[in-house]
This record gives structure tokens, C-alpha cells and sequence, in this order.
């Protein structure tokens, strides 16, 4: 934003600057024209203020035009490099959050339990 301000406060001190030389050189012309009596007008920066500027801002609006074009392309991918930081940084700290609390056990595994076997039978061999 502070970029946007500062070209804003560039192109009007340009602007200013441009009238003040423009506006000066007139005066000298129309000053040497009193003087000499031959040349009472200037052939291309003539009698009117107005006409004198415009041939300047047709340019100048074309390349705050660009200029502002530029800028709005810089601001959205910004945005969009934002956007992915901000989804990064909400991942981050919710994990740092979730590794802070310990974590519950898990439920014990079933033990399988086999019943006891059957005492063996005793073999006895009887002589008959």
C-alpha cells in the first residue's frame, strides 16, 4: 500500500513540475514576444494553459494506467502467496497444538486366552 502512495505522490509532483516549467516558458515566451513585436504566439505550446497540458497528460494517464495494470497483477498473486501461507501456518500451529497434549492410550489388544488343557489319561498296560 505504502508503494501505491508513494507512486501516487511521484506522478503528482511530476504533474506540478511539468505545469510549473510549462507555465515559466510561457511567460518567457509571451515576454520576448512583447520585446521583439514579430513573434506574439508560440507554434506549438500556444495561447492556452489547457492546450499546453493535455499534450502531456495523454501519456502520463497511460502510464499510471500501466502502472496501476502492474501493481494490481503484483497485489493478487500476493494474495494468492498469502492465501497458501496462511493455510501453512494454520496446518503448523494446529499440529504443534496437537502434539502438545499427550496423546490417550490405545485400547489394550484382546488377549486371546486357551482354556486349559484336559489332563492327560494315563495309559496302564495290564497283563491278563
Amino acid at each position: 500500500m505504502a508503494a501505491i502512495d508513494r507512486t501516487v505522490v511521484v506522478f503528482f509532483g511530476v504533474v506540478v513540475v511539468l505545469c510549473v516549467t510549462l507555465s515559466l516558458a510561457s511567460g518567457a515566451e509571451t515576454s520576448e514576444a512583447l520585446n521583439d513585436g514579430a513573434l506574439t504566439e508560440g507554434r506549438t505550446f500556444g495561447h492556452h494553459f489547457l492546450k499546453r497540458i493535455s499534450f502531456a497528460m495523454i501519456p502520463a494517464a497511460f502510464v499510471v494506467g500501466v502502472i496501476t495494470t502492474l501493481l494490481s497483477a503484483l497485489t493478487v498473486i500476493s494474495m494468492k502467496g498469502l492465501g497458501v501461507g496462511v493455510i501453512l501456518l494454520v496446518l503448523t500451529i494446529s499440529q504443534v497444538i496437537a502434539r502438545s497434549f499427550p496423546a490417550p492410550l490405545p485400547p489394550p489388544l484382546p488377549v486371546a486366552y486357551s482354556a486349559p488343557a484336559p489332563a492327560p489319561i494315563p495309559l496302564v498296560y495290564k497283563e491278563w
